[in-house]
């Protein structure tokens, strides 16, 4: 998958990151052209934790039977979490990191 630079704007395929930052919940990237150190817009990234806890927590409740005359509400509000979760991944904005 092609990444994008948000400051050089240089296409570069993620196995050539060589330097990341997992010390939060945002991970940073170095661009290996302009060593600018960016991340997933901090927005976004938050919105895509929350519609993965959506599918793990509706995931859960449907196993364990807990209300399960809503099992297929629950259903819906998970595929809508990770749906987001997922678009987010592939289309969300990268800016740098100050």
């Amino acid at each position: 998958m092609k990444e994008m630079c948000p400051n050089c704007k240089s296409n570069f395929a993620a196995k050539d990151i060589k330097n990341i930052n997992k010390n939060s919940i945002f991970i940073e990237k170095q661009c290996p052209s302009c060593q600018t150190w960016f991340c997933l817009n901090k927005t976004l990234t938050i919105i895509k934790i929350i519609g993965i806890f959506l599918l793990l927590i509706t995931s859960l409740l449907n196993i364990f039977n807990i209300k399960s005359q809503y099992s297929l509400m629950f259903s819906s509000i998970g595929l809508v979490g990770i749906l987001v979760a997922i678009i987010i991944t592939f289309f969300g904005k990268h800016e740098t990191v100050k």
